[in-house]
C-alpha cells in the first residue's frame, strides 16, 4: 500500500503519522482531510488504498459514515487510530468490519504490525485495544456454556488475535474447510453468530 488517506484534526498526531509512514512505506503518497467533506472529496479523487483516521477528530463525522466508505470504496483499507475507551464504540467498529485498530499511545512499531497484517488480508487489534476491551467488558459466567475441545480453544484464540481463516489453518496444519467446521462448533457452543461477536467473546472470558 502506498496510497493513504491521514484524517485527523490535530496537526500534531498528523505530521507525527506522516513522519512514520515515510519511514516504514517506500515513496508513500500521503493525502489529508481534517473535516468529513474533505475526506469524502480526496476519496472520489484519488485511488486511496488505506484511510487513517481517528473519527473522533474529524468534523462532522457520523456513526455510518464508515459504512458508506466500506461500501462506496470497498479496495479502501480503514484503520482506527483513536483512543478507544468505552465497549460500545468498538463493538461498533467490529461490527463495521474495520480492518485495524490501533490505540494512539502505542509504538510506532504497532503501525507497521498493523500494515503488514492488514496488507496479508487479515485484521489488526493493537495489544492496548485489546487490553482496552477487557478492561470495560463485565465479565459472566461460563457455566451455561459448552467446553471447547482444546482445538477449538486454540482457533478461538487465532481468532480473538484478529487472525483470517487462511492464516489460522496454515498456522494450525489444516484444511480451511477443517477451519470452518471448527468455527462453526465453536459459534454454536458459544452461541455467537459471527467472526465479530466471537472476538468479542473471546475478550470477554480473557482468551487471547
Amino acid at each position: 500500500m502506498k496510497n493513504f488517506l491521514l484524517a485527523d484534526s490535530e496537526n500534531l498526531h498528523i505530521i507525527g503519522l506522516r513522519h512514520t509512514l515515510k519511514k516504514l512505506v517506500k515513496t508513500p503518497n500521503l493525502k489529508e482531510a481534517n473535516s468529513r467533506e474533505e475526506l469524502f472529496k480526496c476519496l472520489d479523487k484519488n485511488d486511496i488504498e488505506c484511510l487513517i483516521i481517528d473519527p473522533n477528530n474529524i468534523f462532522l463525522f457520523y456513526d455510518d459514515d464508515l459504512k458508506i466508505i466500506k461500501t462506496n470504496y470497498p479496495k479502501c483499507k480503514i484503520i482506527i487510530l483513536s483512543y478507544f475507551k468505552n465497549k460500545q464504540t468498538i463493538n461498533s467498529f467490529l461490527k463495521d468490519n474495520i480492518n485495524g485498530f490501533i490505540s494512539k499511545d502505542c509504538e510506532e512499531q504497532t503501525i507497521y504490525d498493523a500494515l503488514y497484517k492488514i496488507q496479508h488480508g487479515e485484521r489488526y487489534l493493537c495489544p492496548k485495544t485489546l487490553n482496552a476491551l477487557i478492561d470495560v467488558f463485565a465479565l459472566p459466567t461460563a457455566e451455561s456454556d459448552e467446553k471447547l475441545t482444546l482445538r477449538e480453544f486454540e482457533i478461538l484464540k487465532q481468532i480473538a488475535q484478529g487472525n483470517n481463516g487462511k492464516s489460522i489453518a496454515s498456522q494450525l496444519f489444516i484444511s480451511i474447510h477443517t477451519f470452518r467446521t471448527h468455527r462453526k462448533n465453536i459459534m454454536k457452543k458459544t452461541g455467537r453468530h459471527t467472526t465479530s461477536e466471537l472476538i468479542l467473546y473471546a475478550l470477554e472470558k480473557k482468551i487471547k
